[in-house]
């Protein structure tokens, strides 16, 4: 039997390691620079993908990823509708989360591509999932919240969405300061997706707090 509970661990980990595997790739083969982008924004995320042997491994982590992150988000409904009386908000955060996952698809299938046309579609991906992803996350936080489940990681979850809302605010802000400002929207960047990509993980805990196991496999 297949425990589909870990698929939030395996999306958080493709999403987590996949681009900083392709980042480090791509800075050994001298198509990014070396550095924290954490801290300094040297470089993008999708820098660190269009390149080498690192616009492989981006893709063939974050494909899969986004996957798994359609299959998170049906299980996220299911257990909103066991430890809390179902609402409509819980169909919009399982839509986000669905049309997030496949706009992230579209995002890297034309990740390295030249042209206009597949730059706007690359941009249009990042926004909606990003965009999407986080208020579905930010909806679901405050859903687990309401339904009142004894643990401190539901706190947590909340609070990082919230963090994540006013330090893009803050990022915002700074960037109307320099003149030069790639550097604040890269660390911005990274900060925001490696906290993103968290939320699965702070998931994956609480589900097995409250006991709620889904299997695959034959009967």
């Amino acid at each position: 039997m297949l425990d589909l509970r870990n698929v939030a661990v395996a999306t958080w980990v493709l999403l987590w390691v996949g681009p900083l595997c392709a980042y480090l790739l791509s800075a050994y083969e001298g198509y990014v620079d070396w550095c924290v982008p954490h801290l300094t924004g040297c470089d993008s995320i999708s820098a660190s993908g269009r390149h080498g042997w690192g616009f492989f491994v981006f893709k063939a982590t974050v494909l899969p990823a986004a996957g798994l992150n359609l299959i998170y988000w049906i299980l996220c409904y299911r257990w909103l509708g066991l430890i809390i009386k179902p609402a409509r908000v819980d169909r919009i955060i399982l839509g986000l989360g669905l049309v997030g996952s496949v706009f992230l698809v579209l995002y890297v299938t034309f990740l390295g591509s030249d042209g206009d046309v597949y730059r706007a579609l690359r941009r249009y991906g990042t926004v909606v999932f990003f965009g999407f992803t986080f208020l579905a996350q930010l909806l679901f936080a405050k859903r687990i919240i309401d339904a009142d489940i004894r643990s401190p990681l539901v706190r947590w979850k909340y609070r990082m969405a919230v963090f994540m809302f006013f330090g893009g605010l803050a990022f915002a802000v700074l960037a109307n300061f320099f003149e030069d400002d790639d550097f604040l929207q890269n660390i911005s960047e990274w900060n925001f997706a490696s906290a993103l990509t968290a939320f699965p993980l702070l998931t994956w805990m609480l589900w097995r707090h409250t006991h709620f196991t889904v299997a695959f496999g034959r009967s």
